[in-house]
């Protein structure tokens, strides 16, 4: 039977399906990024290479321990997949769904059809095994499966309606020490991109002083 160390499906209830828009991955760039295009209902057609970033996750640096590793689980989940995703609009840029990187800023749901067999999955705060006995489809929580699965840390920067059930997600990768928690320190993107800022100024003025 498969244990909470295989791969974790998270169920999960999007709401209203009116809200969302569907989009075709192209390219899965790292933890928490990718390429995709989107189906435009006015003009009926698809519109290319558009960059998303999921809101509520920080994924490793590609250059961090665990970067590729992470890039790889999400690519494994949503990679050439459709994906149902909803825009989130940040205080911070206007309640406008973009980041500082003109990346679009979404939460993402793969329809998948579940298979007869033996699954692990997340729900209700626990993480627990069971035994599909039928075909059935399945919504699943695209940033909740990487954050359970242990290949990304739920963001802290800003506060959003469900982050007591994403950070309780956390802490059960964290116990379980899976994906990333293996390591003995793991660094938050945001220390990483910080300390390497830091390190750049300082070697610039060593340069200068030279």
């Amino acid at each position: 039977m498969p244990s909470c160390r295989d791969a974790i499906l998270v169920p999960d209830d999007p709401g209203s399906e009116a809200e969302a828009i569907e989009v075709k991955v192209d390219k899965v760039v790292d933890g928490d990024g990718f390429m995709a295009k989107a189906w435009n209902g006015l003009s009926r057609k698809w519109i290319a290479q558009i960059p998303f970033r999921f809101a509520f996750i920080d994924a490793p640096e590609l250059d961090q321990p665990c970067g590729p590793q992470s890039r790889a689980f999400l690519n494994h989940l949503i990679g050439g997949q459709g994906l149902k995703i909803f825009l989130i609009g940040k205080e911070s840029t206007g309640f406008l769904p973009l980041d500082t990187y003109k990346r679009v800023l979404c939460m993402g749901f793969l329809t998948d059809h579940l298979q007869p067999g033996e699954i692990s999955y997340y729900r209700n705060g626990a993480c627990s095994s069971g035994r599909v006995r039928r075909a059935r489809p399945i919504i699943r929580n695209i940033e909740l499966e990487m954050v359970v699965n242990g290949w990304a840390w739920v963001v802290e920067s800003y506060a959003f309606e469900r982050e007591d059930e994403y950070f309780a997600a956390q802490d059960d990768a964290r116990r379980d020490r899976r994906g990333l928690w293996a390591l003995t320190d793991p660094e938050p993107p945001r220390l990483f991109k910080r300390r390497q800022r830091r390190l750049r100024t300082s070697e610039a003025r060593q340069l200068r002083l030279l």
